[in-house]
């Protein structure tokens, strides 16, 4: 009769490859086609998102630049992933977001930034209080990134962030993200000027809904993006490698499970 015991050695094996090599992907271990880089990054405490970002700031009152690349999986294909930041308080309300996600005709990448004035939000939103010069996001199949490049003033220097993901888009408007911890409690502190990253609550589990105090500085003259913008990734995304690396990995997987049914009829 055919032995039908696997061994367990290759069970274990077996099974730690078929874990997603994108699910354990810190932000240290991300790369972009470019060769861009970043002075810093950190791994996003909910909703498996990462942030790398650059600060640089010059002589000049609003001449500070943030420059970051933001990465999430949106709740579905169809959904969006925003970042933002909220110059008063740590919460969403008076976030100033930028938000990708996919067009339904062509599948292409597009951001809009929105301000979030309210709960919910209205739509179209007014537009944002900050000055972004350079802006595109880019979709693997599994994962959606934002490059931006934002105009500071001068003494901000430490600001709240704010991030979420959602399932659907319709006509260019965000459904409501789901209301689980994790979503409502996506919010921290950025210090730019010393490249850390912090938390907040409010004592009740729900950062984004929280009262804490704000960052320093205010907001820089209200000035939006073109909506709706375009973007193919603009040569930063995750890198080609990365994606090759995904399929050689599929492969592999599929000639050990191969060789793992050899040994289980032998």
């Amino acid at each position: 009769m055919a032995a039908l015991r696997l061994p367990a050695l290759l069970c274990l094996c077996i099974a730690t490859l078929l874990i997603s090599p994108s699910h354990s992907q810190t932000c240290t271990s991300q790369t972009f086609t470019s060769n861009k880089t970043y002075a810093n990054c950190v791994d996003l405490p909910t909703l498996n998102a990462t942030l790398h970002w650059t600060y640089e700031s010059t002589a000049r009152l609003y001449d500070s630049y943030l420059s970051f690349a933001f990465f999430a999986r949106p709740a579905s294909p169809s959904g969006w992933i925003a970042w933002g930041i909220n110059p008063d308080k740590p919460q969403m309300v008076g976030t100033q977001a930028l938000l990708a996600y996919r067009k339904n005709g062509d599948g292409s990448m597009a951001v809009r930034p929105f301000n979030i004035d309210s709960k919910p939000p209205t739509f179209p939103s007014a537009p944002i209080s900050f000055v972004v010069p350079y802006v595109s996001a880019e979709y693997d199949g599994e994962v959606m990134g934002i490059f931006a490049t934002l105009e500071l003033p001068k003494n901000m220097t430490s600001v709240n962030h704010v991030w979420n993901v959602g399932g659907q888009m319709s006509d260019g408007v965000p459904a409501p993200h789901a209301v689980e911890p994790e979503n409502l409690s996506s919010v921290g502190t950025l210090d730019l000027a010393n490249g850390t990253a912090g938390t907040v609550s409010d004592g009740s589990g729900s950062a984004v809904n929280g009262t804490g105090t704000g960052a320093s500085g205010a907001a820089g003259p209200s000035t939006s993006p073109t909506t709706d913008s375009s973007a193919n990734g603009g040569g930063q995304g995750h890198s080609g490698g990365d994606r090759i690396g995904s399929r050689g990995f599929g492969l592999f997987v599929s000639v050990l499970v191969m060789a793992a049914s050899t040994v289980i009829w032998s």
